[in-house]
């Protein structure tokens, strides 16, 4: 249980993690170049372990720590029996990881904890057996969902694809990512998308590794297999960690300074910026840096959030403090998240005493809060825990379950809190 004190206000100087997403990518995309590749500034982070770990039991050599940077050479050895990989709830990891096993010698049980097993992947399953792939639902009773058995082949590719993006982006990433690894490539239809940002920065990191990705039509890449090669790649700070502490600026005031991110980040959370300014704070860009100042009162809007998901929890803590209603649209695909992030954000903004109301793909937060303690429950989901504790700062009266949760992506998050919040007043 974590405790968070009420600020009057606070003022932070703050170095952004690295990007979780490519961090995902960069590892992934590490065990397909030729020769050692060395991953700089990845994240460490329950996600990047447990796809580093993966790529270990298959064989790949693996060197170097999070902290000095990580190598990944060669795959040097190979089982003729089946390996179980476990990916916890890294939700990267089991999506890029079954693109990849398809065209990977080997047979792989894949398989996480108890909320992956009930994220749907049957769109990107039903992609692969079109083109050939041998994967299989370990479980026939739960068709659609993982475990997956998969016996992996080498294949030269050429194939077309379609595969729907709108339960995950992350689909069409897997297969973009796997298709580079064929000799003759594929190219990929994205029936519907969600979250392009992601798909746009999977397309950026496969050009630095040295593919080439086209788009020829409207959602339609061509994928051009060929050599990948890459010494190195230093991985950028990661605007949804940030997206935290630019929220707690919005809210009390600021100034939040943020060191490390990028203003033309090809990261769809980069936004959130765009966002606070037109609630009404002010924004201030240096080089690889954003200073940011609340408002004296927080406005109020609607926002599409279809491109950017991992913000929208965020928004909704800090919208009951807004001046007028917060609408939050385009969300549908947060329902197979790490929780069902519409349902749990609403729920635990109503102990908080928000009025919040939801649909299918909205949902929508009145102005206002109650001041009875509230103990919130993050639903085993790292963002929830991360963006309630920000909303606590204001509002005050509020402890976090299972804070340890944010190890997912953010692991020194409790650690940052406490050092700003020594250097804030306390009410």
């Amino acid at each position: 249980m974590k405790s968070i004190p009420q600020l009057t206000s606070f003022s932070a100087a703050v170095t952004a993690p690295s990007s979780k997403s490519l961090t995902a990518r960069a590892l992934l995309l590490a065990s397909m170049t030729e020769g050692d590749t060395t991953i700089a500034n990845a994240l460490d982070c329950d996600d990047a372990r447990y796809m580093l770990e993966a790529l270990r039991k298959m064989g790949f050599a693996v060197s170097g720590t999070f902290k000095d940077g990580i190598t990944i050479g060669s795959r040097i050895s190979m089982t003729a029996n089946e390996l179980e990989l476990s990916v916890g709830n890294a939700g990267t990891a089991m999506r890029f990881l079954t693109g990849y096993l398809n065209f990977t010698p080997g047979r792989f049980l894949l398989t996480g904890d108890k909320r992956m097993l009930e994220r749907p992947i049957g769109d990107l399953v039903d992609s692969l057996l079109s083109i050939g792939g041998e994967v299989e639902y370990a479980d026939p009773l739960r068709e659609g969902f993982p475990p997956l058995r998969i016996r992996g082949k080498k294949m030269r590719g050429g194939f077309e694809v379609t595969v729907t993006g709108e339960t995950s982006s992350q689909f069409v990433s897997a297969l973009m990512m796997a298709g580079a690894g064929l000799p003759d490539g594929l190219t990929l239809r994205a029936a519907s998308l969600s979250s392009r940002p992601y798909v746009e920065l999977t397309r950026d990191i496969l050009h630095e590794f040295g593919a080439s990705v086209s788009e020829t039509s409207p959602n339609v890449w061509r994928i051009h297999g060929g050599r990948l090669v890459k010494e190195r790649y230093d991985v950028e700070g990661d605007w949804s960690s940030a997206s935290y502490w630019l929220a707690a600026a919005a809210i009390l005031g600021g100034p939040v300074a943020i060191d490390g991110v990028r203003r033309d980040s090809r990261q769809g959370d980069r936004r959130f910026v765009d966002i606070l300014v037109a609630m009404g704070c002010r924004a201030e860009w240096g080089d690889r840096s954003v200073r940011l100042t609340g408002p004296a009162e927080l406005g109020g809007g609607s926002f599409d959030c279809n491109a950017t998901p991992d913000i929208v929890p965020t928004l909704a803590a800090i919208a009951p403090f807004a001046n007028a209603p917060v609408e939050i649209t385009g969300i549908g695909h947060l329902r197979v998240k790490e929780s069902d992030r519409i349902e749990s954000v609403a729920g635990e903004l109503a102990k908080l005493g928000a009025r919040v109301e939801t649909g299918p793909d909205w949902m929508r937060v009145e102005p206002g809060l109650g001041d009875m303690p509230a103990v919130i429950d993050p639903h085993d989901d790292h963002r929830l825990a991360m963006c309630f504790a920000i909303a606590g700062l204001r509002r005050g009266g509020v402890t976090i379950e299972n804070e340890q949760v944010v190890a997912k992506s953010y692991p020194r998050f409790w650690r940052t809190l406490d050092e700003v919040m020594a250097a804030a007043s306390p009410n």
